[in-house]
């Protein structure tokens, strides 16, 4: 039941990361994929292999478009990042992982961005470091509605 509610959640975030809204959106939208990596990788008792990230980051460039490789990349030091201090995150509240996972957000987005300034796609403009802000700012309505569907899908005894 798990596996089903992990790629449920990333069809929405993809979902959510494509959905034309016009440029103002595109400016303030957080990576969701990246927040639910964040999310799973956190909460789950098993590491998210770092391979599945990179599949993840893989498919995520196809669907957007990005230059090949730049969401994988980013998602992999992202998550490498969040596990050389999970023992130190995981016991914390949401409201006291905001400030780390606003870090990996930034982290994962300047990586992004290194990699496709890199191959000529974009420049740099301040409004990139919204997105990471708002995600971090949603870090906590995000968990405890991921936390609710996670226990209201776990099969109960019988």
């Amino acid at each position: 039941m798990i596996a089903i509610a992990l790629i449920l959640g990333f069809f929405f975030a993809l979902t959510a990361e494509i959905i034309p809204c016009g440029p103002f959106y595109a400016l303030l939208h957080p990576d969701f994929v990246a927040l639910l990596l964040l999310y799973w990788a956190i909460s789950s008792s098993s590491e998210l292999s770092l391979t599945i990230v990179w599949l993840i980051g893989l498919f995520q460039d196809m669907v957007l478009g990005d230059v090949l490789g730049a969401q994988a990349i980013a998602g992999v030091i992202m998550i490498y990042l969040l596990y050389t201090s999970l023992g130190r995150v995981r016991p914390l509240s949401s409201w006291e992982q905001l400030f780390f996972i606003f870090l990996l957000l930034l982290t994962h987005r300047l990586l992004v961005w290194l990699w496709q300034a890199w191959a000529g796609v974009i420049t740099w403009h301040f409004s990139l470091l919204l997105g990471p802000l708002i995600g971090a700012l949603l870090w906590p309505i995000f968990t405890l509605a991921l936390d609710y569907l996670r226990h209201a899908l776990r099969p109960r005894p019988t």
